[in-house]
């Protein structure tokens, strides 16, 4: 379920958030996507579709089939100039880096490197 404030845009299916820019610049006001890079802003309806296709393709992915509505998640994808397979793409990273940051490994270093065995 997203959960929608003035200023941030939370999943409490997807480990994905969108947060209002309200520092004084240009882009005041404008929405920067967690799996997005920093640079990307976007509006407020661009914010919530990003959140909501994140957890469309989780819980598409959690489901035995692996299916969800292609239709539907293309539309959200679009509105915010992505692919799905983008969007598969730039989750599996951020996931895979949470999930590398969890066991403690530095960024880039494979999981049993010879450096890391030589420090057990």
């Amino acid at each position: 379920m997203v959960t929608d404030s003035n200023w941030m845009i939370t999943s409490d299916v997807a480990h994905e958030v969108a947060f209002r820019i309200d520092v004084p610049e240009e882009h005041r006001g404008r929405w920067v996507l967690s799996y997005l890079p920093t640079y990307r802003r976007l509006s407020r309806d661009q914010a919530m579709a990003g959140v909501v296709l994140a957890e469309m393709i989780l819980l598409g992915l959690l489901r035995p089939s692996g299916e969800f509505d292609e239709e539907v998640a293309a539309l959200h994808a679009e509105m915010i100039g992505l692919t799905i397979t983008d969007a598969m793409c730039l989750l599996a990273l951020r996931e895979a880096g949470r999930e590398r940051e969890a066991r403690g490994e530095e960024e880039g270093e494979p999981a049993r490197s010879p450096r890391r065995e030589a420090l057990r």
